[in-house]
C-alpha cells in the first residue's frame, strides 16, 4: 500500500477517534435527561434504536442485502456469536453506569483500556512500539499501579471496560463483513435480550419514558448517538494500528471523568487524582508520537515527489 494512502487511512482513523471520544464523553451528561428510565430499559432502546438507524444507514448505502453474508457464512456467524455479546455488555455497563452513580468507575476502565488493547495490539498482533509510546505505556502502567496501591482493587464496573473490549477487537479483526453490516448483525442478535428487558419493566411497572416532554424523541437521539459513536469507533480500529487506536482511547476517560465531575456532581478522591495524572502525561506523549508519526508520513511524500 503506497504510503499516502496509509497517510490519509491513518488521518481518517484520527478523525473517526476523535469524533467517538467527543459523543461518548458527554453521553453520560445526556443520559442524565432521561430519568427516570432505570439502566436495563435504556440500553434495550440502545439496541432496538441503533438495529433501525443502523439499518437505515445500510439502506442509505445501499448494502442492505450484505447483511445476509453475515448469517449465512459459518465462520462469520460464529464471529458474531462472541462478538455480540462482548460489546452488548459494554453498551449495558455504558448505559447503566451513569444513572447509578458509576460514571468515575466506567471513566477509570476506560483509563485501563488502552493499556489493555495496546498491550494485545504489540503482543498478540505483533505490532511495534515507538519509544514514546513504549513511555506512554509505562506512564500508564504507573497510574495504574498507584490506583492498586491505594485501593488494593477495582470495581468489578473498571474490569468489565478494560478486560472485555480486547477480545472483542481481536474477534472483530478476523471478520471480513463490513463495519455497518457487523454492527447491525450484533444489534439484531441483542434484540431478543433488549425485547425481554422490556417486558420484565412492563411487567415490574418501570417508567419506560422520560419525564421531560417528548422523551421518545430523547431516547431515539440517545440510540443515534451511540450509532454514530459505535461506528467512528470501530471504524477507527480498522484505520489504526491496534496500539495507537489503544493509546487514544485516553482521550474519552479524560473527558468523561470532567463531565462525571463539573455536570454530573460525583466526587473523585485525592488517590484517584495521583493515577490520573500519569494517565495525563501518557495522553501527551501519545498525541506527541501521533503528531510525529503525522510529520514523517508528510516528509516521506514530499520527498517521494520527483
Amino acid at each position: 500500500m503506497p504510503t499516502s494512502t496509509v497517510a490519509k487511512q491513518e488521518l481518517q482513523g484520527y478523525l473517526l477517534m476523535f469524533g467517538s471520544i467527543i459523543i461518548f464523553s458527554l453521553l453520560p451528561y445526556y443520559l442524565q435527561f432521561l430519568a427516570p428510565v432505570d439502566g436495563n430499559i435504556l440500553f434495550s432502546f440502545r439496541v432496538l434504536s441503533q438495529l433501525a438507524f443502523g439499518g437505515i444507514f445500510l439502506a442509505m448505502a445501499g448494502k442492505i442485502y450484505a447483511l445476509k453474508a453475515s448469517f449465512i457464512q459459518p465462520r462469520e456467524l460464529l464471529i458474531l456469536c462472541f462478538t455480540a455479546p462482548l460489546v452488548g455488555l459494554q453498551w449495558w455497563v455504558f448505559f447503566w453506569g451513569p444513572v447509578n452513580g458509576e460514571t468515575i468507575n466506567i471513566a477509570m476502565g476506560y483509563f485501563l483500556l488502552p493499556i489493555t488493547i495496546s498491550l494485545t495490539g504489540r503482543f498478540y498482533f505483533k505490532e511495534k512500539l515507538t519509544p514514546l509510546l513504549w513511555l506512554a505505556v509505562g506512564a500508564a502502567l504507573i497510574g495504574v499501579s498507584v490506583q492498586l496501591f491505594k485501593n488494593h482493587t477495582f470495581s468489578w464496573v473498571t474490569l468489565l471496560v478494560c478486560l472485555g473490549y480486547p477480545p472483542y477487537f481481536i474477534l472483530r479483526r478476523k471478520s471480513k463483513i463490513s463495519t455497518t453490516s457487523n454492527f447491525v448483525a450484533e444489534n439484531i442478535l441483542l434484540t431478543p435480550l433488549a425485547l425481554l428487558l422490556v417486558y420484565i419493566g412492563v411487567i415490574e411497572q418501570r417508567p419506560l419514558l422520560p419525564a421531560l416532554n417528548w422523551g421518545i424523541v430523547l431516547l431515539l437521539g440517545s440510540g443515534l448517538l451511540g450509532t454514530i459513536a459505535m461506528l467512528f469507533f470501530v471504524s477507527a480500529a480498522s484505520r489504526l494500528t491496534l496500539t495507537v487506536f489503544g493509546m487514544l482511547n485516553y482521550g474519552e476517560p479524560i473527558l468523561m471523568m470532567l463531565v462525571a465531575i463539573f455536570l454530573l456532581n460525583e466526587s473523585i478522591s485525592h488517590n484517584q487524582l495521583w493515577s490520573y495524572g500519569f494517565f495525563g502525561i501518557a495522553v501527551l506523549l501519545v498525541i506527541a508520537d501521533s503528531l510525529l508519526r503525522i510529520m514523517i508520513n508528510r516528509n516521506n511524500t514530499f520527498t517521494s515527489i520527483p
